[in-house]
């Protein structure tokens, strides 16, 4: 027999690799990981900002877990307090109720005064009658004594009241100034004997 093999024979012996079609599953385990992976990154990966670092996994989810202080913090107490006092008549957008006669915080020049002592007198001691915001004139609505009902002592009425107030100046009075508590508590100690709500015509005598 012969050493070497024929043509036909050596054709015969070489291996051949099978051509086969790709599983439709595996492709399908694919699109699946792939989505995946994109669901994830959108949920996890900060869009690849410096500043978003584990445990957080957006901007928006980092300012608001993270803690803050200074100004920051009295102007995020404020916005809570604002939830619990305020925004039920005046609204979580200070749109104001027409429903109700209540009248807007958005551009009111009541709230963008210069300075914060009428915006103090209306919070502490409330205010009735017809009042005139944005040229549009307002009334049959009555603004209730807030900062007399709240509970604490009279410094804890002060600040939650400067929280309040600094807040509705910051976010719809054109980024006011913010308002002390010591601003605050000499309003109050002024205007302390006082038992009835404030008319549009007083507070515009009073000082800002």
């Amino acid at each position: 027999m012969s050493a070497e093999l024929t043509r036909t024979e050596a054709e015969m012996t070489e291996p051949k690799a099978a051509s086969k079609p790709v599983p439709v599953w595996l492709l399908i385990a694919l699109l699946v990981l792939l989505y995946w992976g994109m669901v994830y990154f959108d949920q996890r990966g900060g869009w690849f900002n410096p500043q978003v670092y584990y445990p957080y996994r957006s901007v928006e989810q980092l300012m608001v877990m993270q803690p803050i202080s200074g100004e920051a913090d009295f102007i995020q107490k404020g916005k809570r307090l604002y939830g619990t006092y305020c925004a039920v008549c005046h609204m979580d957008g200070g749109t104001g109720n027409p429903a109700n006669g209540c009248p807007p915080l958005m551009g009111s020049e009541w709230v963008s005064a210069k300075g914060p002592g009428r915006i103090i007198r209306i919070v502490s001691k409330g205010a009735t009658g017809p009042i005139e915001v944005s040229g549009k004139l307002w009334s049959g609505g009555t603004m209730l004594a807030i900062g007399d009902q709240m509970p604490g002592d009279e410094k804890e009425k002060a600040e939650n009241i400067a929280a309040i107030i600094s807040y509705i100046r910051k976010t719809f009075g054109g980024n006011g100034s913010a308002v002390t508590p010591e601003q605050v508590f000499a309003v109050r100690a002024e205007i302390k004997d006082r038992t009835t709500y404030f008319s549009p015509e007083e507070l515009k005598a009073s000082p800002e």
